[in-house]
């Protein structure tokens, strides 16, 4: 492998190990802005979603996706924090 190609591999991998930590170390306390940069909604899961805890309230980034770089926090955990 060209060693200029391998630094560039290197230096990748270490901003998404970075971003992974930062993400990681942010969802304390009330979110205001997703780390990729969408706003935060306050989502309330209705009764047809789910049975037993219908009224749940979470702050939700706007892209939600499940890959660990957007928010879903439930609103308990970032009121008591």
């Amino acid at each position: 492998m060209d060693p200029a190609a391998e630094i560039r591999d290197t230096k990748r991998k270490k901003e998404y190990i970075n971003m992974l930590a930062s993400v990681a170390d942010s969802e304390y306390g009330i979110p205001t802005r997703c780390p990729c940069g969408g706003s935060i909604i306050h989502e309330v899961r209705g009764k047809d979603d789910y049975d037993t805890l219908p009224g749940k309230r979470f702050f939700t980034c706007k892209n939600y996706e499940a890959d660990g770089f957007h928010y879903r926090q439930p609103w308990v955990i970032g009121v008591q924090e």
